[in-house]
């Protein structure tokens, strides 16, 4: 019995010292396990001399020796990581490594989709196309150097439509950023323009498997550039650029053909908080509305150049189940004098934590062919929030017109991260496709 005790004495001591020891001994108090330890040594003192010795053999007094010594070497190795100044861990969103005057995080993305796709237009072995992709890989690195106020963001990710043999991996975002203390920021690097809302959504948080027909067509996309972020009290922010160009990612300092680009946003906060801007999912949420403005302006250099001007507005709310957003695009260029018009509406209503039916609306006008419309439903399931998440949709495209593009915009044919085939090889025919995806964040 009393030998049962002193085992009960001693496991608990250590469970419960091993509890207070977080991840790389982040806050563990050293000299408190040590006293606890010493406590524990004079219990087991006591219980012997009170019982007698002969209850515990040499063997028996081995064994609890080394415990006791493996313990305290633990400890020690813990307490000399902690004494370095470096941590490592995961604080739930992201895997990080720490130390006096650094901070490491690191994250990974990866979408694994099956496409199928069918239009009349087409024939033979042509009209049905189905296939799997690993629509985005991505790896991030961010973090601080020296102050948390001195930033850095760098994204790699892998090229979906090369195969394995000539696989090629490129930087998507390269961000140097200090931010002010009254919260002014400045962004120097490669990263996308802010103009449109959904654009701007993180690939991690979209409501459909991937973005609108009319965001792919309109979008300005990313740009090395000069950006500057200004909070207006807690109410509204503005984002100034100055970069090479809508859809330029990245260029030489001397390729350069724009003379000038420069994007500037408005983002207002009607209700609620700014990290409901972040995805258009809501659970018992109060009610949230944002509204939003973008102009971006651009000249092109040489006798083939032009000047584009495209504009936005567009809104976010969010009411309890329901999260509906809403944006208007323009692009007028000078060179083939087209104005150029697009409309998104979507919405998803979270049935509970896992389930999100959702629906949208796409529409453009090229002031070219005929006017375009797509329509998206589909539904999301939810294993652990957007980290493990599944969505399955469908997209009907009513009797598509070949988008021709604007100077410096992203259109031109649908996109084939949409799962659209080439508008070229579909006439005037309809257009569907079914998207089945799976998304895991770590």
């Amino acid at each position: 019995m009393v030998m049962k005790r002193c085992r009960s004495l001693v496991a608990g001591s250590l469970v419960c010292g091993a509890a207070t020891l977080p991840a790389f001994a982040e806050d563990t108090d050293v000299a408190a396990m040590r006293t606890e330890l010493a406590q524990m040594r004079a219990e087991i003192a006591q219980l012997k001399a009170e019982t007698g010795a002969s209850w515990m053999d040499q063997a028996r007094e081995q064994e609890m020796r080394a415990l006791v010594e493996e313990v305290m070497s633990d400890v020690s190795s813990r307490s000399a990581f902690q004494e370095g100044g470096l941590g490592a861990g995961h604080d739930g969103k992201k895997f990080y490594l720490e130390g006096n005057g650094f901070r490491l995080n690191v994250g990974g993305q990866m979408q694994f989709r099956w496409v199928y796709n069918t239009s009349d237009a087409r024939t033979g072995d042509a009209e049905e196309l189905d296939g799997f992709e690993m629509r985005r890989t991505k790896l991030s690195f961010d973090g601080y150097i020296g102050d948390p106020k001195l930033g850095y963001t760098i994204v790699l990710a892998s090229d979906r439509d090369r195969p394995v043999s000539d696989a090629d991996v490129y930087v998507t975002d390269a961000i140097i950023d200090y931010k002010f203390d009254n919260g002014v920021k400045v962004s120097v690097g490669r990263m996308k323009l802010p103009f449109l809302a959904e654009e701007l959504l993180s690939s991690k948080r979209l409501l459909a498997a991937d973005r609108g027909m009319s965001t792919e067509f309109f979008t300005a996309g990313r740009a090395e550039q000069i950006q500057v972020e200004i909070p207006i009290e807690e109410v509204a922010k503005v984002y100034l650029a100055y970069s090479d160009g809508a859809n330029t990612d990245g260029t030489g300092a001397t390729a350069d053909t724009v003379d000038y680009a420069v994007t500037g946003r408005v983002q207002a906060k009607l209700a609620g908080e700014w990290d409901q801007m972040k995805d258009l999912v809501a659970v018992d949420q109060d009610f949230a509305a944002f509204v939003g403005g973008a102009v971006h302006l651009e000249e092109t250099e040489g006798a083939g150049g032009d000047e584009l001007v495209a504009w936005t507005v567009d809104g976010v709310i969010k009411t309890g189940n329901l999260a509906a957003m809403a944006a208007i695009m323009m692009a007028t260029g000078d060179t083939d004098d087209r104005d150029q018009f697009g409309v998104l509406a979507q919405a998803g209503y979270n049935i509970n934590e896992q389930w999100q039916p959702f629906i949208r609306w796409d529409h453009i006008d090229d002031d070219a062919a005929d006017e375009i419309d797509a329509f998206t439903f589909g539904v999301n399931y939810f294993l652990k929030k957007h980290n493990a998440k599944f969505t399955a949709d469908v997209v009907y495209v009513i009797e598509p017109e070949d988008p021709s593009a604007v100077v410096s915009l992203n259109g031109g044919e649908f996109s084939s991260g949409l799962g659209l085939s080439s508008t070229g090889l579909n006439g005037d025919d309809d257009q569907i496709a079914f998207r089945a995806q799976f998304q895991l964040l770590f």
